[in-house]
């Protein structure tokens, strides 16, 4: 994400109106988004915090598998998966 797409992010936000999509929300957190432009500690605090969850689960840390956690699409599939 280059700094004008990041300028267009910001600008978009409204404090007054919560994340509604759990997809978007996600992709502002990785990427450190805030209202007040890109803070790059709070992008890597949530970083490490959902992949130490990835990790517990036993699959690579990578961005696509921390969406499926952050999404719960990983936690469905070991549900689905304990249930057989």
């Amino acid at each position: 994400m280059d700094g004008r797409q990041v300028a267009e992010e910001v600008y978009d936000m409204d404090d007054d109106m919560p994340f509604n999509d759990k997809a978007q929300q996600f992709d502002r957190l990785w990427d450190g988004i805030t209202p007040k432009g890109v803070n790059r500690s709070k992008a890597l605090k949530f970083r490490q915090y959902i992949l130490e969850h990835v990790r517990q689960m036993r699959r690579p840390l990578n961005r696509e598998n921390a969406r499926r956690y952050w999404m719960g699409e990983l936690q469905k599939e070991i549900a689905d998966r304990e249930n057989f």
